[in-house]
């Protein structure tokens, strides 16, 4: 690239302008150009869906020809599977910004390349240069991408409304495999991820939070201590009667049933602005249910020796709430089912190792005795919530009346060991 030399974008090679760029430098010294893109522009500058090349061809089929083999190469070696329902999410996530008003952004899309721009242009016009055949290999945020593109092919009255950032870095050639993937590296893995509980405080669009908020309020979680709103985890003996993430978990199994304690958006979810008063009253009279059977639930000191308020059994709490009161219609029985999972019916001590060991957690073994460690992995989350059915008599209930319920969660939750 001269950098002296007068530029004609309209000579020699066919070119892409990017307009308004600001050009910088990385700590290793290589370009780093920002620029806002229409997402139809953007799409047409990546120029391929990374989905389409993520697995290799099959036998007898062509790689797609318009994508050389070096990129092919790097998102098969470097990027990681991309997840569709993921995907769906972003699409949303959009649309529901610009259709209802909502607020939306994210991060800027980081891409790489090895084709070397011309700036000649750039101190007079802010105006960048690179052939249409430069090739781009995404480093953070290709799901990102993935969904702006979805989102233009089903949304195309909203893809000219908005911008995406981009960040554009001009590696060496002879370094363009070893630092792509480095940079995939270093954004990811890297990256210090924002703990459930903090991310949660701040979202007032998700009605499961708004609603857990509110709960926040309840006077039996208030005299229980209230809401530890920056760990995702206590302390057995923790002053606080719970953590948001693990309270957000309670309210979402009780509104949703079982897919209410996967990390995925819920589609058509029983929590609605129209059932939000509804299922704020059933929520807050099943707290005050849960608190009448379990008089240790808000004792302190004491309730530590207790596993009610594991992240465990609050999730399957949560799930046993959301099938008493959709299921079962009388309020006596709902009651009584209730009743049976309290304290005068069920020791919830975590020295009970007979009945909780491998259902809720494991056996450990100290100087003091044998007691019961919780763990919330998907298996004793699952085993809390069958255990709890089978005491409360809500299986046999649910079998005379014939009712078939979602079956076992078969994607892991959040593996959280109690600090």
């Amino acid at each position: 690239m001269n950098e002296g030399a007068e530029f004609d974008p309209t000579a020699g090679a066919v070119v892409q302008r990017f307009e308004n760029c600001s050009i910088g430098k990385s700590p290793s010294g290589f370009p780093k150009i920002h620029v806002e893109m229409r997402p139809a522009d953007l799409i047409k500058m990546i120029g391929y869906d990374p989905r389409s090349i993520q697995a290799a061809a099959r036998r007898g089929e062509a790689e797609p020809g318009h994508v050389s083999q070096d990129i092919i190469s790097l998102v098969r070696e470097v990027q990681r599977s991309i997840e569709q329902p993921k995907v769906d999410e972003m699409v949303q996530y959009l649309h529901a910004a610009l259709s209802d008003g909502n607020y939306a952004d994210w991060a800027e899309l980081d891409v790489v390349t090895a084709e070397k721009p011309d700036t000649t242009k750039w101190t007079s016009n802010h105006e960048v240069y690179f052939p249409t055949s430069t090739e781009y290999f995404i480093t953070d945020g290709q799901h990102r991408f993935c969904g702006l593109m979805d989102f233009c092919k089903e949304h195309p009255e909203f893809a000219t409304k908005f911008t995406q950032a981009v960040s554009i870095s001009v590696l060496p050639e002879n370094r363009l495999s070893e630092w792509a993937g480095q940079s995939f590296h270093d954004k990811n893995y890297l990256r210090t991820t924002v703990k459930m509980t903090k991310a949660l405080a701040v979202d007032s669009r998700d009605l499961h939070n708004v609603l857990t908020k509110e709960l926040h309020r309840h006077p039996v979680i208030k005299n229980g201590g209230g809401v530890n709103e920056v760990k995702d985890a206590l302390a057995a003996a923790a002053k606080e009667f719970s953590t948001h993430s693990a309270l957000y978990r309670f309210t979402r199994g009780f509104c949703e049933g079982r897919r209410g304690l996967l990390k995925d958006s819920i589609k058509n979810p029983n929590l609605t602005h129209e059932t939000l008063a509804d299922y704020r009253g059933r929520l807050f009279e099943y707290v005050e249910e849960l608190d009448r059977v379990l008089p240790n639930w808000t004792v302190v000191p004491g309730r530590e020796e207790y596993l009610f308020r594991s992240s465990p059994a609050l999730q399957a709490l949560g799930v046993i709430g959301n099938l008493v009161y959709t299921k079962v219609l009388d309020p006596t029985e709902r009651k009584g089912m209730i009743a049976r999972i309290g304290e005068r019916k069920l020791d919830w001590k975590r020295s009970n190792v007979a009945e909780w060991n491998s259902v809720i957690g494991i056996k450990v073994e100290n100087e003091k005795g044998a007691f019961i460690s919780p763990r919330a992995s998907r298996q004793s989350i699952d085993g809390t919530i069958k255990f709890l059915k089978d005491k409360s008599g809500l299986t046999a209930f649910l079998t005379n009346e014939g009712e078939n319920e979602d079956g076992a969660i078969v994607e892991p939750v959040e593996s959280v060991v109690e600090e």
